[in-house]
């Protein structure tokens, strides 16, 4: 990753919601907190939402008339937003953690007995429907959401730009929907 320096220019564009700068905005500082936040957040999911929440605050801030200022401290300021992003998700994230290991423990007892062989049949129903794909749908499918990989990492992997990720993902989930009501039609 190569670091960059930020200018006026740069940040009234940012203000004025130049779309080419907002999508460099988020890809670079997208890519610089998912650094900085892998090994600090337990999951993927916090991971994305703390990115989302931060590049979300900053714009809004960039946007105010008394809001960001100098552009040069653009880079500070996001990773400053973010440690506090961080902090307030973690916060309410561990808020309830006790209660549902609580609940987790005492629920252990009387789980159902059928549920681990449906989830079974689930997962081969799931197999056989990506199987059917065709090899970008079944390869896109997985990476997001059996490997749970990050837009970034997505994007990269298949080299394509975020927005019509967007839309291969849709087309894949499509298509699975497809196949996956073909074969509940079919009693298969």
């Amino acid at each position: 990753m190569q670091f960059q320096t930020f200018d006026e220019a740069y940040l009234r564009r940012l203000r004025d919601g130049d779309s080419q700068v907002e999508q460099h905005f988020a890809s670079y500082f997208g890519e610089l907190i998912q650094l900085k936040l892998r090994r600090r957040v337990r999951t993927r999911q916090l991971l994305e939402d703390i990115q989302q929440e931060t590049l979300c605050r900053v714009l809004k801030t960039v946007r105010d008339p008394s809001g960001v200022r100098d552009a040069r401290k653009l880079g500070a300021f996001v990773s400053a937003v973010c440690n506090n992003v961080m902090a307030e998700l973690s916060r309410s994230e561990n808020r309830y953690e006790p209660a549902e290991r609580d609940f987790d423990e005492q629920a252990g007892a009387g789980q159902d007995p059928d549920a681990l062989l449906i989830n079974e049949q689930r997962q081969r129903q799931v197999k056989k429907i990506l199987n059917k794909l065709d090899e970008r749908d079944r390869r896109l499918l997985r990476a997001v959401f059996l490997e749970e990989l990050t837009s970034a990492e997505v994007c990269r992997r298949f080299d394509v730009q975020p927005d019509y990720l967007r839309v291969l993902i849709f087309r894949a989930k499509a298509r699975f929907r497809q196949e996956f009501v073909r074969e509940a039609g079919s009693g298969a």
